[in-house]
């Protein structure tokens, strides 16, 4: 017996999960609420990604918990991509969840993994 859980190798995250990408800055900690149980890597450079698929910076999930069915935890920002960067790490992710997928995504801000 067990339970579903998913390991994240990216931060992808909405206003209301606890996105910050307006106004963001390098050494802040935000709190994140996810739906479901999450693994994340803990103290490790990963990407926040938006709702629709765009890659804002590098951040580090410092601590998560599960409970009630959710997950819930703090991110840091370690430092927020040029526009260059986050055209390519966008693309990157875009492609990436295309595999997934099997075909072309027309709406990215209504995709989920899961």
């Amino acid at each position: 017996m067990g339970f579903p859980v998913e390991f994240n190798w990216a931060l992808k995250l909405k206003t209301k999960q606890g996105l910050v990408d307006k106004d963001i800055e390098v050494g802040v900690e935000y709190n994140f609420k996810k739906d479901e149980h999450r693994i994340y890597p803990l103290n490790m450079p990963i990407d926040l990604i938006n709702g629709n698929w765009e890659t804002i910076a590098k951040v580090i999930v410092t601590e998560f918990s599960i409970i009630n069915q959710n997950t819930i935890g703090k991110y840091k920002i370690l430092r927020i991509y040029s526009e260059e960067e986050q055209k390519f790490l966008t693309n990157y992710w875009r492609e990436t969840i295309q595999f997934i997928k099997g075909g072309k995504i027309d709406d990215y801000s209504t995709f989920s993994v899961t």
